[in-house]
């Protein structure tokens, strides 16, 4: 029995460990993704056409906004995503059933749990995605804003401003992100309209107060490289004000690791000599 299930874990985690490299198409779909889940791509194509009439199209809206945010929905649908989570589920579950088989714990308790545990990672991994990018966004807009507004004030566009921007800066979110926005201009809509959708599809506070700022400057007439710089230092005060405030929380963060390591440590190589001293002196 031992062997058989150990001989079903290793086959499992096998057949979807091959998967990666499986389909050179899906392969280039799958870039995006970590290594943890490209392993479930394949059979996940697989399952997830079965998942689509099961997924509340309410559910697969706001999985799908999701995703944009993170600018993986050209490479994920709703279904599949949820698909890649129910493989990874199986993979965890096969990889905990056949280190519980080696080492001789409850193998069916441990499959439980790997499969339970399985699926909560893909959308961990998804939050402190997004949460890096929208820091990476408000760090680099004030940049972007400053060479908008130098490209305005030289006589440019703002579309051609921005595609000047897209042409010299590095990859990055931000730039993806006004990509997406020269994107839907191509694609027929107007510039603020464009502006509009790409801010509420990634709901990022200073991409918002920019989208706002340029509504507002549109209908009252006023000029856009003054809006432009005031809100490349409205931004900046911002990035500031956060680097103030992570500055401030350091010491909170040193304190656990300062009172539970570095303590202790003073405390045994000073008190220690010491003690042994008070030792020498009390024996005859």
């Amino acid at each position: 029995m031992t062997a058989l299930l150990l001989g079903f874990a290793v086959a499992a985690g096998l057949f979807l460990l091959m998967s990666a490299t499986r389909s050179a198409g899906d392969a280039v779909d799958s870039s995006g993704l970590p290594v943890w889940l490209r392993a479930c791509w394949w059979p996940s194509g697989l399952l997830a056409p079965a998942l689509v009439p099961l997924i509340p199209q309410r559910l697969q809206r706001q999985t799908s906004q999701d995703l944009a945010r993170c600018d993986v929905d050209g490479q994920l649908s709703a279904p599949r995503w949820y698909a890649l989570r129910i493989c990874h589920g199986a993979l965890v579950a096969a990889i905990a059933l056949g280190v519980a088989v080696v080492l001789h714990w409850p193998p069916l308790r441990c499959a439980l749990l790997g499969c339970a545990a399985g699926p909560f990672l893909a959308p961990r991994w998804l939050s402190r995605l997004r949460a890096e990018r929208e820091r990476l966004v408000c760090k680099q807009l004030p940049a972007y804003l400053d060479v908008l507004t130098l490209c305005v004030e030289a006589g440019a566009t703002l579309t051609s401003s921005l595609r000047m921007a897209i042409d010299k800066a590095p990859d990055g979110p931000l730039r993806q992100i006004f990509e997406r926005v020269l994107r839907e201009i191509r694609s027929g809509r107007t510039r603020l309209e464009a502006l509009e959708h790409v801010a509420g599809v990634y709901n990022i506070e200073g991409l918002n107060a920019l989208v706002t700022g340029l509504l507002q400057s549109e209908g009252a007439g006023v000029s856009l490289g003054t809006l432009l710089r005031a809100q490349s230092e409205q931004r900046s005060a911002e990035r500031h004000i956060r680097a103030e405030k992570l500055a401030l929380q350091a010491p909170v963060k040193m304190l656990g690791p300062l009172v539970l390591c570095i303590f202790p440590c003073t405390f045994v190589v000073i008190s220690v000599p010491v003690i042994a001293r008070l030792l020498d002196t009390v024996q005859p």
